[in-house]
């Protein structure tokens, strides 16, 4: 009966214990030259609370910073299409917001504003995002993109007539990288990049969950 008893205590222990985590890999290798040029040296494996591997995350080297006034914005820094980096998913892929399904690959990861006309009312906490492009389909990180640009790329990513977007969270002043879990269950990788030739800026972003 004790030694049950314990093994029950190590094993519920266990499962307290077990918390979605981020660890260090090395250079992203994939993609052109332009591209593996614009990434940090080191990447993160995020790991759910299962201890699954969810995805891999090399943020940008770093960003040019242009803030403007757009309401409820909380990276206003950050231009249209603006290129924050690359996220690769494993053999079992990934979904986005809408729960669409992204195949196992590498995308870059860039910057857009939900629209806020009444078809997008409501459907997420914040208006920003990330939409994911195919690796092959984007070589170039300098590129600008317009809105409907953007839109026609990252359905490359979905594979249906919606783009692949990921929601982007409120940065906090932990320690970085950082894997945490919301409320709605939600799991949010936060990392550092530089802009203004070195300030360093917190970025937050949603790598698995899904709106109701």
């Amino acid at each position: 009966m004790i030694k049950r008893l314990f093994i029950f205590i190590l094993l519920v222990s266990s499962f307290a214990l077990a918390a979605a985590k981020a660890e260090k890999v090395g250079s992203f290798t994939e993609g052109s030259d332009k591209l593996k040029a614009a990434l940090q040296a080191d990447g993160y494996r995020v790991y759910l609370p299962n201890t699954l591997a969810c995805c891999e995350v090399w943020l940008a080297k770093s960003v040019a910073a242009n803030k403007k006034d757009v309401p409820g914005a909380n990276y206003p820094e950050f231009h249209e299409s603006e290129f924050l980096g690359v996220i690769r998913f494993g053999k079992d892929g990934g979904g986005d917001l809408r729960g669409q399904t992204i195949k196992s690959g590498a995308y870059t990861m860039r910057y857009e504003v939900l629209p806020s006309d009444g078809n997008h009312m409501g459907v997420a906490p914040y208006p920003d995002f990330v939409l994911l492009i195919p690796v092959a389909d984007d070589p170039d990180p300098a590129a600008q993109f317009n809105f409907g640009k953007m839109i026609e790329l990252s359905t490359r990513a979905s594979g249906t007539a919606h783009p692949a977007a990921f929601e982007m969270m409120p940065a906090t002043s932990g320690d970085n990288p950082s894997v945490t879990q919301t409320d709605d269950g939600w799991i949010v990788f936060q990392g550092s990049l530089a802009i203004d030739g070195g300030k360093a800026m917190n970025v937050a972003f949603v790598v698995k969950g899904s709106a109701e």
